[in-house]
């Protein structure tokens, strides 16, 4: 049963970007939680939401550095060099 759909994301994980599927990797999770507390009443006591909370400022330092690091390394490539 769960070998077809893993056939087909493999199938489709090399035909579309990486940025693409890392995307929906954090968009399921979340998509799960919303359903959760807003249609099936689930239960969000304050060290959830801590967890919850801390996961996405991670999520956020690790995105400002990424794009610190590409606009350094654009920088750097269009620099000429003596």
């Amino acid at each position: 049963m769960t070998a077809v759909p893993l056939i087909l994301f493999g199938a489709a994980a090399v035909r579309i970007p990486l940025v693409a599927i890392g995307l929906l990797q954090y968009l399921t999770p979340v998509m799960h939680f919303v359903i959760g507390v807003a249609v099936y009443d689930e239960v969000m006591p304050p060290g959830r939401w801590a967890g919850f909370a801390l996961v996405w400022v991670a999520l956020a330092v690790f995105t400002v550095e990424a794009l610190r690091h590409r606009r350094r390394q654009l920088l750097l490539a269009a620099t000429p060099t003596a």
